[in-house]
């Protein structure tokens, strides 16, 4: 997968325009990324980049970690209950050698990844840890591919990918997670809402996605009441070299 250009990360601060939408809709990460996070912190302080609403904050926080929210939106910042800093990855608003841990958790992919692997071992400490966590629809289902083209739900990284992380950091350790999501058919439309694609177009390609929906999953091939949509969590972690 091709790192994306600089003027499309500026797509990745318009979520702050629906953060009610994002933490109601957008599933969190499965038990198995957070424990791979948590053990391969040495210590507890956290710099969570790009942290929205707090999906992984929060989750981090629960587990004991000090977590320090950061993100340039400060509308998303404003519904994550944990201490945060306006900033990005590119300008980490943390003092040198402060953290122990670096989370990227849906936002990797707005980061120029040359500036921002040099911020991360700037605010880390010796021996501390970048994970960078992807949620993606499971589309080796075909339905779920369907509903991956219909709402615009952006790339999907192979099992072979890697952050590229230059040298400042060792062998980078990938793992793979599954889980669902269930969901009420207004549930997916309130999904398909928090896309990047939806929050930049206008009402006419809106209702296009929505009647395409319908027309899938109540006409074509009928879901019921509610369906389980499965994900894969992709959980990469790296430890900076001495």
């Amino acid at each position: 997968m091709v790192e994306p250009k600089i003027s499309n990360r500026l797509h990745g601060r318009h979520f702050g325009q629906s953060p009610q939408a994002y933490e109601r809709f957008r599933p969190g990460y499965p038990r198995e990324a957070l424990d791979i996070c948590v053990h391969a912190a040495l210590g507890p302080r956290v710099a969570d980049i790009g942290a929205g609403t707090g999906k992984l904050s929060v989750a981090l926080r629960d587990r004991g970690l000090d977590v320090t929210a950061v993100d340039p939106d400060t509308s998303a910042l404003k519904h994550n209950p944990c201490r945060s800093l306006v900033g990005t990855a590119e300008n980490i608003p943390l003092p040198a050698g402060s953290v122990d841990l670096v989370t990227f958790a849906q936002s990797w992919h707005w980061v120029d990844a040359q500036v921002a692997v040099t911020e991360c071992a700037r605010v880390l400490t010796p021996g501390g840890v970048v994970a960078i966590l992807i949620n993606q629809l499971d589309v080796s289902h075909e339905w779920v591919m369907r509903i991956a083209r219909i709402i615009h739900a952006g790339d999907v990284y192979r099992p072979e990918w890697r952050p590229n992380l230059g040298d400042a950091f060792g062998e980078i350790e990938a793992h793979v997670s599954t889980f669902s999501q269930k969901l009420t058919f207004d549930d997916l439309v309130g999904l398909a809402s928090t896309r990047s694609y939806w929050l930049r177009s206008g009402q006419q390609q809106r209702d296009r996605i929505v009647n395409n929906l319908r027309d899938y999953l109540l006409n074509e091939n009928p879901m019921g009441e509610t369906l389980q949509l499965p994900y894969v969590c992709l959980t990469y972690v790296a430890r900076l070299n001495a």
